[in-house]
């Protein structure tokens, strides 16, 4: 028993909820019947004591079930380990064209930022770093420490290179990465080379070199076609023997070729990561997955508390009587609170009014607000959803009510429900898709109601127009009743003048 310990001891918390029951049904013994003991003894009443059976039974199962999740352990199992054995290696290129400037500052630093960059993706398997110039050389052997490696980056440079020759031996570099992931026991694995340019010979040595092999080279150019001077430290350009400015210029293609035939990727430096992406891609799991060590076995506590299934099975037989067995399950079983709920409300029928797509008869019926609501939405009835969803602070029943708004008409109240609705959950996309829907209708809307005000106030001058085409015309109606009084007027002088004309020839 020395070797006895509990796995899991916080699930012992679990046996509060038991001992205040317990408590309670306690307390509750204690109060006495109508009649008291003595009285009904003498009387031969013989009073029914209740039946602690269930409570008993209860006990027994929770204290079980809740010492078995604790994990009980009697002593210690051997299980064989394991371990990933897939190995990298990062050659990165320290020859003095890397101080050239087409990249600002220059290639060095772009090569630094990009080999730290693929750094992190590495977390799987081991990782080595070798740098090159006219030879090769040992920064790091394989290692899962990536932070010592990001150290070492920040250092290189072609000036602490232990010889300042002229050239770039990519095959001798491409050689020591072999003979190190070979001497930890890999026999393929990735090389990850970071250069400016590869010479024609070194692509004849490189690709003999992994010819045949399940050696898998992937590399990044760092540095244009195009090229640029190399300027030193001192702030001197490079020349040649001539004393001809040297410019250095990337050719890709010899890049390709190592990469396609060795079945892995060639990248040029971009200015984002997608030259990252790519190698990552292609490197981040080992080619040697997962392996099994037997060699090595790993002492671990053994949970023992499956043995108390036994009596938890045993006990849970005398649970099939009316009324226990949903006890029990609500107990024992991890029972969804929505699918309790439903079981046990009065919304039961409602649930299945609603499974069945009679929406109507559902939310009659529903007591929850937020059923009722999303029943009455289903059913068209948005004005009722509106009233029903109103006040409910769930993010479901905050959605439904902005839907319900919309449907409605109030777009306005629509857009402020999405926008507060988004602002606390931000990753919402069917909000911020119905906004945008709701936005436009506003718009629209909008419009048209400039498009009626524009029509309303032509109209109004049409009408204006034709009142004083109406005056006019009323005006020179007018006018030609004074014409034709005034003429009548001259017609009845005139027969005046003939009638007197008349009577003094007469006289």
């Amino acid at each position: 028993m020395a070797n006895f310990t509990f796995l899991y001891p916080m699930w012992f918390l679990a046996l509060i909820p038991l001992v205040a029951l317990i408590v309670i049904q306690r307390k509750n013994q204690h109060h006495g019947g109508l009649i008291a003991p003595h009285i009904a003894k003498q009387l031969g009443m013989v009073q029914k004591k209740n039946g602690h059976g269930f409570l008993y039974g209860l006990s027994v199962i929770w204290f079980c079930v809740t010492t078995a999740l604790a994990g009980p352990s009697f002593g210690y199992k051997e299980t064989p380990s394991f371990q990933l054995s897939g190995a990298r290696i990062l050659v990165m290129d320290m020859s003095r064209s890397l101080y050239a400037t087409d990249l600002k500052p220059n290639r060095l630093t772009q090569a630094k930022y990009k080999a730290k960059d693929l750094l992190p993706y590495w977390k799987e398997g081991m990782t080595g770093l070798v740098a090159y110039a006219n030879s090769s050389y040992l920064v790091s052997p394989l290692t899962g420490d990536s932070k010592t490696l990001d150290n070492l980056i920040t250092n290189l440079s072609p000036e602490i290179m232990p010889y300042k020759g002229k050239g770039s031996n990519l095959s001798a570099a491409i050689t020591q990465s072999i003979e190190m992931m070979k001497k930890s026991g890999h026999q393929q694995g990735d090389i990850v080379v970071l250069t400016d340019g590869v010479s024609s010979s070194q692509l004849e040595k490189v690709t003999a070199l992994v010819d045949g092999t399940k050696w898998r080279i992937s590399l990044l150019g760092v540095g244009t076609t195009n090229g640029a001077p190399i300027e030193l430290p001192n702030g001197q350009l490079l020349t040649d023997n001539t004393g001809k400015t040297v410019v250095a210029k990337l050719d890709p293609q010899p890049l390709q070729q190592i990469a396609t035939e060795t079945h892995g990727v060639a990248q040029l430096i971009q200015s984002d990561n997608s030259d990252i992406d790519a190698i990552v891609r292609l490197t981040k799991t080992p080619l040697e997955q997962v392996t099994k060590n037997s060699d090595t076995q790993v002492n671990s506590r053994a949970n023992h508390g499956y043995w108390l299934l036994f009596p938890i099975v045993l006990l849970s037989l005398f649970a099939f009587r009316k009324g226990m067995i949903l006890a029990l399950l609500l107990v024992l079983l991890p029972v969804d609170k929505s699918m309790a709920n439903t079981l046990l409300s009065n919304d039961y029928n409602a649930h299945q009014q609603y499974e069945q797509k009679e929406y109507q008869a559902a939310s009659e019926q529903f007591q929850s607000k937020q059923w009722k609501g999303a029943a009455q939405y289903k059913a068209g009835d948005y004005k009722g959803a509106i009233e029903s969803l109103t006040g409910l602070s769930d993010v479901q029943s905050q959605y439904n009510l902005a839907n319900a708004l919309a449907q409605n008409g109030q777009l306005e109240d629509a857009k402020a429900q999405y926008e507060s609705l988004l602002q606390a959950h931000p990753d919402m996309k069917d909000a911020e898709d119905n906004l945008n829907l709701v936005k436009k209708a506003l718009e629209k809307q909008q419009e048209q109601k400039q498009k009626d005000d524009s029509y309303k106030k032509d109209k109004d001058g049409d009408t204006s127009l034709k009142k004083d085409s109406k005056g006019d015309k009323k005006q020179n109606q007018d006018s030609k009743d004074g014409s034709d009084q005034s003429s009548d007027s001259k017609d009845s002088q005139s027969q005046d003048s003939q009638q007197n004309q008349q009577n003094q020839q007469n006289q």
